[in-house]
């Protein structure tokens, strides 16, 4: 059958023990004595032995006592741990946050450094082109986004991009320069296809690329030209400038938005500004 100690009686225990007897561990806990005595005697009944001598003057642990008291003040202990860390856990600020794909990289760097600054804070984030990330927000799925090119109707401004082309392969005969991009709802590949077209570039995109790692893989091997944040051959060193002149001027730097759903707690607003500031830390924003 099986037996569990109340802490209660523990801590009962323990009063009696450190206030030297029964009248003063009620006045210190703020019960009758009676309560004291009806305590112990049951904590006795769960353990089946003495903890004290009765007959004894001044009181006296039993041998059982004497271990009970030790383990007692162990599990008094831990019981304060495990509630001081639920409490902990349960006032941690929860927060949602979308990061558009292009920014992706700058997320390992933003959780190291979330963890360390604020670690009260529990952060969930989700990856994605920054045209569905503004519906998740706007549709409240989501706490928040960081967006590129991409707003809503509240959202605030951190900066813009600057951005650069990069690649060299040659033009294809009657088709032109090879442009890797995500297409689609993609903010960026559209301000790129703009920027080709008024420089009055000969272009075509290549098939494969479904997310910025594909379309650094195009350019590093050599088979197609892109925009990029212009410091991304410093981040990534397989990756060329591309010569002057092949593609014209490069595209004007892009608005960087963050976004926040109808419903955000201001609670959080500064926090998803400091998270936002982690994950675009190294990248070439220049202020709005």
């Amino acid at each position: 059958m099986q037996r569990d100690i109340e802490v209660k009686l523990l801590r009962t225990l323990l009063a009696v023990v450190e206030e030297g007897g029964f009248a003063r561990a009620a006045q210190s806990l703020h019960v009758t004595q009676p309560t004291v005595s009806q305590q112990v005697q049951r904590l006795e009944s769960i353990v089946q032995t003495p903890v004290f001598h009765r007959t004894k003057r001044p009181l006296r642990l039993t041998p059982a006592g004497r271990e009970l008291v030790i383990h007692a003040r162990h599990v008094i202990r831990l019981n304060g741990d495990v509630l001081d860390r639920v409490s902990a856990l349960c006032s941690q600020e929860t927060l949602s946050m979308g990061c558009s794909i292009h920014f992706a990289d700058g997320l390992g760097r933003m959780f190291s450094r979330l963890d360390a600054e604020m670690p009260h804070l529990r952060c969930a984030m989700v990856t994605d082109l920054s045209a569905p990330l503004a519906d998740r927000v706007t549709e409240g799925d989501i706490d928040a986004a960081l967006l590129l090119g991409t707003r809503t109707a509240r959202a605030e401004m951190l900066g813009r991009v600057r951005l650069d082309w990069f690649g060299s392969p040659p033009p294809t005969a009657g088709r032109g320069v090879p442009i890797a991009q995500l297409g689609g709802s993609s903010a960026l590949s559209l301000h790129i296809a703009e920027t080709l077209d008024r420089n009055g570039v000969t272009w075509y995109a290549i098939p494969w690329c479904s997310d910025p790692h594909t379309v650094r893989a195009s350019v590093q091997a050599g088979l197609a030209c892109t925009a990029l944040c212009e410091n991304s051959h410093q981040k990534h060193p397989g990756i060329r400038p591309t010569p002057p002149g092949v593609l014209g001027p490069a595209p004007s730097p892009f608005p960087v938005y963050l976004a926040f759903s109808p419903a955000l707690r201001d609670s959080v607003v500064d926090a998803v500004r400091a998270v936002a500031r982690m994950i675009l830390a190294g990248t070439p924003v220049d202020p709005p």
